[in-house]
């Protein structure tokens, strides 16, 4: 039970329909799951050692807030890792790295609401990223693009993105077949950093 609540409460978070700042009352949480307390404060409990839930001194629970400066960290912390990932993928890459990549692109290309797309750009970033075989970075990179989900979202939602991301995608995976290294890393670096500003202007605009 508190994995299914745990599972549920994350899909809301990442997808706004619980905001940042929002309080979490394990009352309400309980009623709505028809659950005990018990359920509730551990799924709660998964979803704070996750870092998408905080815990304050006599206020309970509430969703971690959506800010600048955390908005900046992660993209920072993309370019790093993820270009790491990619150079270490790039000398093993595979063709079925490849079709998975291009699959990815289809699939994002063709995607009908922002959780297909969401889902889509995933797998094309994980595809480019499996002949790394580095099971410590990718759960680094997982654990990531939870959170970066949240301000993906958030672009997605605000700005016409998609088409930019898109085409981005399959510059970098024409560099990466070409077996141009420096091409490719270069075109992530600048496609991670691209969608971080415009994440962090967002929230500039919002909280103006």
């Amino acid at each position: 039970m508190s994995d299914a609540i745990a599972l549920q409460l994350r899909s809301d978070i990442l997808r706004g329909e619980i905001s940042g700042g929002d309080r979490l009352r394990q009352d309400h949480i309980a009623e709505r799951f028809g659950a005990s307390h018990v359920p509730v404060r551990e799924a709660l409990q998964k979803l704070g050692a996750e870092g998408l839930v905080l815990f304050q001194p006599r206020r309970g629970a509430m969703v971690t807030p959506l800010t600048m400066e955390d908005a900046q960290e992660i993209t920072d912390m993309r370019v790093e890792l993820e270009c790491l990932a990619l150079r270490k993928a790039m000398t093993v890459f595979s063709i079925i790295d490849y079709e998975n990549a291009q699959q990815a692109i289809v699939k994002g290309n063709e995607s009908k609401d922002l959780d297909q797309l969401m889902s889509a750009n995933w797998d094309f970033h994980q595809s480019i990223y499996a002949g790394a075989q580095q099971p410590r970075l990718m759960k680094s990179l997982d654990e990531l693009w939870l959170h970066n989900e949240r301000y993906q979202r958030l672009v997605f939602e605000t700005i016409p993105y998609k088409l930019k991301s898109q085409q981005e995608h399959a510059d970098i995976l024409t560099a990466v077949e070409a077996d141009q290294c420096d091409q490719a890393v270069d075109l992530l670096a600048k496609h991670i950093n691209e969608g971080g500003t415009m994440m962090t202007q967002i929230l500039c605009d919002r909280l103006s």
